[in-house]
């Protein structure tokens, strides 16, 4: 299997070196939470703002390939998270456990600026992996035990797929990815997601979902030894409506 198969294998990896002393300090998390709480109206369990660098603090990159440039830019005491690349793959992610029965939804902002430049699909073997670059994609983690069970729901904006499309990834079946922002039309602009974990995983996995470990951003261009950029914003995490 080539090597670059294996990128989704970092939010794995990240996992099996935290989550242990994350489920040992089940507390810790709760002492972040507090402080990217900014609205006492928002009754949810995390807000980002990004309206300075300090919220960057408590999310840990990780990397696969060279380094994105994650950097908060603030412009009139409001703040996005800015993600630009060329030829690299990294993530950042946050550590958060809760049920997503009772905290089922997540939401935020996101802006593309640049897609990855893909190539057309031409059918080829391997042709997997030239189409595994997006320019903004969104993680919500479920961790299990054995490590290897863990699941993940990964939304992205592709140039291409449909709205709509769901995507196993064949080198981690217990990947899906749920394609839900498409095309160009928006590009340049904030589109804003919001998503009911609860039943997305329920449709896409056919049964309920163990506890949320963590989430993360990623912006990658890699596979396609091109550049990318895009911005999130307004993360919400864990509320009900």
């Amino acid at each position: 299997m080539a090597k670059k198969e294996y990128k989704i294998l970092w939010l794995v990896s990240a996992l099996i070196v935290g989550v242990m002393v994350y489920w040992a300090l089940a507390s810790l998390p709760q002492e972040i939470i507090k402080k990217e709480i900014i609205d006492k109206t928002f009754k949810g369990l995390a807000w980002f703002r990004f309206d300075s660098g300090e919220e960057l603090k408590s999310w840990e990159e990780k990397i696969f390939k060279g380094k994105v440039l994650y950097s908060v830019k603030v412009k009139k005491r409001e703040g996005y998270l800015n993600a630009s690349i060329s030829n690299a793959a990294s993530g950042m992610l946050y550590w958060i456990k809760f049920n997503p029965k009772s905290h089922p939804f997540v939401s935020w902002k996101w802006k593309v600026v640049t897609f990855p430049d893909k190539k057309e699909d031409d059918g080829k073997p391997g042709g997997w992996i030239e189409k595994d670059d997006y320019a903004a994609r969104f993680y919500v983690i479920f961790p299990r035990f054995p490590f290897f069970r863990v699941q993940c729901l990964e939304y992205v904006w592709d140039r291409n797929l449909p709205v709509g499309t769901v995507i196993t990834n064949p080198s981690f079946t217990n990947l899906k990815i749920l394609v839900i922002e498409s095309g160009e039309v928006n590009l340049g602009k904030w589109v804003g997601v919001e998503r009911n974990i609860f039943d997305d995983f329920k449709k896409v996995f056919g049964t309920k979902p163990p506890k949320v470990g963590a989430i993360a951003v990623m912006t990658d261009s890699d596979n396609t030894s091109s550049t990318a950029e895009a911005e999130y914003d307004e993360i919400k995490v864990g509320y009900e409506k």
